[in-house]
């Protein structure tokens, strides 16, 4: 499996936690929270495929061999935060949202990344 295999299917994880918290928010309680729930699954969605993008697809120049991939991970971890950060702060305050969906639905996409990474991680480690 190559490296843009896992995050397909690290993605696609999300995606389908996000949804299905989605379904279980308009069940319980209406459109707003179901909104509410796909925006925090976007974002967390949205932060995994350009941490994705920075560490499996952008050349590290100017590092010795040995740490381009550290410091790629260490610079997509930031830009993930940031973005992230910026991301929440922008629906809690421009959009009309729940935000115990919003930051349910985040919470549960990003435990399905670290699930899903897990159950990739041979297959992970192999394609650095």
């Amino acid at each position: 499996m190559s490296a843009r295999q896992v995050i397909q299917k690290v993605v696609f994880v999300q995606l389908a936690i996000t949804l299905l918290v989605v379904v279980i928010s308009f069940i319980f309680e209406g459109f707003r929270a179901a909104y509410s729930a796909f925006v925090g699954g976007c974002i967390s969605g949205i932060s995994t495929i350009c941490f994705a993008t920075r560490v499996f697809w952008k050349h590290v120049s100017g590092h010795p061999p040995g740490n381009n991939i550290l410091h790629a991970f260490y610079v997509g971890e930031v830009i993930k935060l940031l973005l992230t950060v910026a991301l929440l702060g922008g629906a809690l305050m421009w959009c009309d949202i729940v935000p115990f969906f919003l930051l349910l639905s985040y919470v549960a996409a990003l435990l399905a990344y670290w699930l899903a990474l897990l159950f990739t991680f041979e297959t992970s480690v192999r394609t650095l």
